[in-house]
């Protein structure tokens, strides 16, 4: 007895599940391509978002600074005087002095007895990372050595400059035609190795 099947009935061919094969994978590949954009995307915000969070943290920081400067000179691990505050073109050796040092006041103050609120901080660039330095003590002792914080990386250049009451910029302070401990403002330069530049004008003690 023969049996005919009806069209309906009909298997898959060869050549139909191919083609089936081949437009789930075009369609996988298509998929894969948009998250992968998406991923990338994701990535490249996530990157420019904590570019823009330490840049103004940084920022943050030096204006903090500046604005709890104090007219207290500290002893040197040789027994010279520095200056409240003292800065000088960048040198990006290892043991240079650091571009930019002064003593700040309203640190918060752990621990029983009177204590100082006044700490000494720096800033300085090495191996293209500026970091900012904290003394445990104003005058130093001969193996008094400061903590190193990366505040930002990928920074080229980092410059200072100060302003005085006369009314001009000078680019190392104490100026030697002022006799002020401390200048009205500092302006800070930073270049990244992006080529962006930003320049901040802060206020000291102000």
């Amino acid at each position: 007895m023969n049996i005919k099947l009806k069209k309906s009935q009909r298997g898959v061919t060869l050549l139909e599940l191919m083609v089936f094969v081949g437009v789930f994978a075009l369609f996988s590949m298509m998929a894969y391509g948009t998250l992968n954009r998406v991923l990338d995307q994701s990535n490249q915000i996530e990157q420019k978002r904590e570019y823009w969070r330490a840049l103004s943290l940084t920022f943050l920081r030096m204006e903090e600074d500046m604005a709890q400067a104090r007219a207290r000179p500290v002893r040197d691990i040789d027994g010279t005087t520095l200056p409240s505050l003292r800065g000088q073109p960048t040198d990006t050796r290892a043991l240079a002095d650091p571009t930019l040092e002064l003593t700040r006041g309203g640190v918060l103050v752990f621990g029983e007895g009177v204590r100082s609120d006044l700490q000494r901080v720096g800033y300085r660039l090495e191996d293209n990372v500026l970091l900012r330095l904290t003394w445990p003590v104003l005058d130093r002792a001969p193996q008094t050595k400061p903590f190193e914080s990366p505040l930002l990386r990928n920074v080229e250049i980092f410059e200072v400059r100060f302003y005085s009451l006369r009314g001009n910029w000078v680019d190392v302070w104490p100026a030697e035609e002022s006799s002020e401990e401390l200048p009205r403002g500092v302006e800070v330069t930073l270049m990244l190795t992006n080529g962006n530049e930003f320049k901040r004008v802060f206020f000291v003690n102000g």
